[in-house]
């Protein structure tokens, strides 16, 4: 007969067992009957965005593109902000500088060079001077005031046939401009440092193109452009008899009727015999009837 206090010990043993039991069970998730065991989880792929059309590049290489509708293939912008024509060439330049399109036409920068030029012509400063009045005529070409106080500065520094050139010059745009007296002393000044040879080469092209505008213009019967083209061509060579021949055509279809009667007359004095003289005889015989002798 087993003794009662060794069973009650068997019980005490078999209950503490069960319970123990129970607990482990509880604990193991593997062994719960509603949850998948842990080696048989998988994680599930992390869903990337899609990208946007800004993040795509551009399919091939190049130039940035210009922008498309909201229709277009990724890689391109629908701004209208950013519709560049990058094969557009640069803007226009001003016509005058049209052979210098790295420099803006500026009058105002000019008038302010010519004053400082000026400036340093009084004080002797030939240098900065010459720098000044070529910095004006690089913002505003043909600049007639400039181009008087350039010609006088290479006077000073003797640059002679410079000096010349640029008187003509300034005759040329203003002939009867406040500085045309000026220019043409200082042109007969500056002949006495040159070669003859320069002198009657640049005054004789000179005149032959001024003449040839004329004649130009006189075709044309715009008579006071041809005035204006035949007088240069005077004062560049005064004996010349054809430039007074059509001096005083032009001006007597401006209608200045005496003035043009004194240079047929001087024609005649030059070339009495000349292919012109009979016209110039009966023109000044017409301007006698007009105008009285």
């Amino acid at each position: 007969m087993i003794p009662r206090h060794f069973l009650a010990l068997c019980i005490v043993a078999v209950t503490l067992l069960a319970a123990s039991t129970h607990a482990f069970a509880q604990d193991d998730e593997d062994n719960q009957p509603n949850i998948r065991p842990r080696r048989e989880e998988r994680q599930q792929p992390i869903a990337k965005p899609s990208p946007t059309p800004a993040a795509v590049p551009s399919p091939s290489p190049g130039p940035p593109q210009a922008a498309q509708p909201a229709n277009a293939e990724p890689g391109f912008s629908s701004s209208k902000d950013s519709q560049v024509d990058f094969s557009a060439g640069p803007p226009p330049s001003h016509p005058n500088l049209a052979a210098h399109p790295t420099v803006n036409y500026d009058p105002h920068r000019a008038e302010k060079d010519i004053e400082v030029g000026n400036y340093y012509l009084k004080r002797k400063n030939y240098r900065a001077a010459l720098e000044r009045f070529q910095d004006a005529l690089l913002y505003k070409p043909n600049d007639a005031e400039a181009t008087y106080g350039l010609a006088t500065t290479q006077e000073k520094m003797d640059l002679f046939s410079l000096a010349y050139n640029n008187y003509s010059k300034y005759l040329e745009i203003l002939p009867e401009g406040p500085r045309a007296r000026e220019s043409d002393e200082g042109m007969k000044r500056v002949e006495d440092h040159l070669p003859p040879e320069f002198v009657k080469s640049s005054t004789g092209r000179m005149a032959a193109e001024d003449l040839a505008d004329g004649e130009k213009y006189l075709a044309l019967n715009a008579y006071d452009a041809a005035r204006q083209s035949f007088e240069r061509a005077l004062r560049l060579t005064p004996d010349n008899p054809a430039i007074s021949f059509r001096l005083g055509q032009s001006l007597e279809g401006l209608e200045q009727l005496d003035s043009a009667r004194m240079y047929y007359r001087k024609y005649l004095e030059l070339q009495p015999h000349g292919p012109f003289a009979g016209v110039a005889k009966k023109n000044i015989d017409r301007i006698n009837d007009t105008i009285g002798k």
